[in-house]
């Protein structure tokens, strides 16, 4: 389906001074229609992230996904919560995708185009253990759940997913070598 729109479709990899302040607007309208995340830091995090990725359907902002840098403290209390060190990792967050575009490939697309970007790069995520799409996206691009935690302001269980460059260049290196 994702290959149907192809011609209207346009993703984009930028950092954050790459962007126009009117995309960055579109970009946080869209994580705030998502209901997924707390609102009071999105713009600030968006001018400090790593990498921005957003997908177009002619003019319009209709997916996006971030590599942040988390804030230290941030990091580790996450960490400290899951029972996994985040030292050094970028976080990836901000994923949506409007609902009418979802379940075509756009989250993917988006989510290899920022590893791509990033070689090397330790990257974690949270998600919502009841999320199910997001967790089968997430594992479907090696990454694995490292540890878990309630999240006290809303009950919720969280996972904290991991992608560990050197254990992802490992697999691949057994995967190539012949008995």
């Amino acid at each position: 389906m994702l290959e149907e729109m192809e011609p209207s479709l346009t993703f984009h990899f930028k950092k954050p001074n790459e962007i126009s302040p009117e995309v960055l607007e579109e970009i946080y309208g869209l994580v705030s229609q998502s209901g997924e995340v707390g609102l009071s830091w999105v713009k600030d995090n968006l001018k400090r992230a790593f990498l921005i990725s957003y997908a177009k359907d002619g003019d319009r902002v209709i997916g996006t996904m971030t590599l942040k840098r988390p804030l230290p403290e941030y990091a580790r209390k996450i960490g400290r919560l899951a029972g996994v060190d985040l030292d050094g990792y970028l976080e990836r967050g901000y994923s949506a995708v409007l609902p009418e575009y979802q379940g075509i490939g756009i989250g993917d697309r988006l989510l290899k185009g920022l590893v791509k970007r990033a070689p090397g790069a330790k990257i974690y995520v949270t998600i919502r253990m009841d999320n199910e799409q997001a967790i089968r996206l997430t594992r479907r691009n090696g990454m694995r759940l490292a540890g878990k935690f309630i999240n006290q302001r809303t009950g919720h269980e969280i996972g904290v997913f991991v992608n560990t460059p050197s254990e992802l260049e490992h697999q691949e290196q057994e995967a190539c070598t012949t008995d």
